[in-house]
């Protein structure tokens, strides 16, 4: 016996798929159908007694249902499949609406179907437009007031007269909307394949949840302060309620783009922000915002092996991000934008190779004694002493056992008279530089002892200073 169908398939088993998700699926899928018509009107009316739910939805489309069969064939051709601006492609939401009632009644502009236990019957009434659906389903009452609650997280389209048990829900003018490219769904010479095209996306300010959206229906929760509506079909599982994470990486760069400058400062190291910084079209403008908002505009990238530019920056009050903190993609678009210098940049420890040495006075040798007598009786070392002009913040640096004095920086005047407090604050501050840097306990203990240990010196031995006067 021969039969011309490949498959059957089982209402039971449709029905045991769907019994463990949450009825909101009921409302959405009813709606979505109708906002992808030409409509001017979308009526939803529910209801819920003794563990049933009544919900009716009517539209006023013109063509109502295009082809009645499709309310009970299992992924039948539809148009929409070929529209990226439709939401529909599977035709499966209202088969699995069906397998859960218990009644339900279409009406529409091709006829209308009465679907009860006794099975399917058609009937010859037919609408002179638009189409009314009638469902009956057991529902617990919180299943019923969860699957009410959440048609007011939707974006009804402009110009759709949407009102739920009497109640208008209105259309929301978004916060900003911006045009991108996006990857969406088509069906071409019969088969559905992935392309990307130019879209307008909604960005909406919230104050709870935060949801993707596909064209005013929400998809599914988000991490990020902004919901976000994408007005054309978003790549989605057949559930309709999970989306790749590259695509939402992409979609995460092209908001923050719009919005970097309203991110709060305890925002910007949110992880839809890090997956933003981390996409090739998030732009350098947003990266610089987030960054100067994140650390501050006094902040630098540790430079790997330059352990004294690091140090430098901390004494300088400045934040010193390191490599492992941020992910490679982060750092490629850190780097793109030149967001933060690095430390070896900011503060370079190295005399420049073009230094000009400079010709001592007599100021200027005094004190080259001075720091090598403090260095000999404080430390028991011997150091060499160099005055020299380059490019610099440095006032001076010490390094090798040699201190230099930056006279570009300091200028001569800085040496008259050479025994004075700031020149004896900046000789300690640089010898102890022997025992460690500025952030280590050992540069401070140095410190400590030598302004101490000359202090006494002062006190028993004032002859020690006189040739410097």
């Amino acid at each position: 016996m021969k039969n011309k169908n490949w498959f059957e398939v089982s209402k039971e088993g449709l029905k045991q798929l769907q019994a463990g998700k949450p009825k909101d699926f009921v409302v959405r899928e009813l709606i979505q159908n109708a906002w992808d018509e030409n409509i001017s009107l979308c009526y939803l009316t529910t209801s819920h007694e003794k563990g049933m739910a009544h919900v009716r939805i009517e539209d006023d489309s013109p063509e109502g249902f295009r082809d009645i069969t499709h309310a009970f064939t299992l992924f039948a051709p539809t148009y929409k499949r070929g529209d990226p601006g439709k939401r529909g492609r599977f035709n499966i939401g209202e088969k699995q609406i069906l397998a859960i009632c218990k009644e339900a009644i279409i009406s529409t502009t091709r006829g209308t179907i009465v679907f009860t236990s006794e099975g399917r019957t058609h009937r010859r009434l037919k609408r002179k437009k638009g189409s009314i659906i009638d469902l009956k389903l057991r529902m617990n009452k919180e299943e019923y007031m969860d699957m009410i609650d959440s048609i007011y997280l939707y974006f009804p389209p402009k110009g759709i007269d949407f009102r739920v048990n009497a109640i208008s829900v209105l259309y929301a003018k978004p916060y900003k909307t911006v045009e991108a490219i996006l990857p969406t769904e088509i069906l071409r010479e019969d088969r559905v394949i992935k392309t990307s095209r130019k879209t307008k996306i909604d960005i909406h300010e919230t104050h709870g949840k935060v949801f993707l959206y596909e064209m005013g229906l929400p998809v599914c929760e988000i991490d990020c302060i902004y919901n976000v509506d994408i007005q054309q079909k978003v790549p989605m599982s057949v559930d309709r309620n999970k989306v790749s994470q590259s695509y939402l990486q992409k979609l995460f760069a092209i908001v923050l783009n719009e919005v970097y400058e309203n991110v709060p400062c305890e925002k910007t190291s949110d992880s839809w922000i890090r997956d933003a910084m981390s996409n090739v079209d998030i732009s350098d403008q947003a990266v610089c915002s987030i960054v100067k908002s994140r650390y501050g505009s006094k902040v630098v990238v540790a430079a790997p092996g330059d352990k004294r530019s690091i140090d430098e920056a901390l004494s300088h009050g400045y934040k010193v991000v390191y490599g492992n903190e941020l992910s490679s993609a982060e750092w490629e678009n850190i780097r793109k934008a030149e967001a933060i210098r690095s430390s070896s940049v900011a503060f370079s420890t190295s005399i420049a190779t073009d230094a000009e040495t400079v010709e001592r006075d007599a100021n200027m040798d005094k004190v080259a004694v001075l720091a090598k007598k403090i260095a000999k009786r404080c430390l028991g070392i011997e150091v060499n002493v160099v005055f020299a002009k380059w490019k610099s913040s440095y006032a001076a640096q010490y390094g090798q056992r040699t201190l230099t004095f930056n006279v570009k920086r300091l200028g001569k005047l800085f040496f008259d008279p050479p025994l004075s407090a700031r020149v004896i604050d900046l000789i300690l501050h640089e010898l102890a530089h022997e025992k460690g840097l500025h952030t280590e306990i050992a540069y401070h203990k140095c410190l400590t002892k030598i302004a101490g240990d000359l202090i006494m010196i002062a006190l028993k031995e004032p002859k020690f200073f006189e040739e410097i006067k």
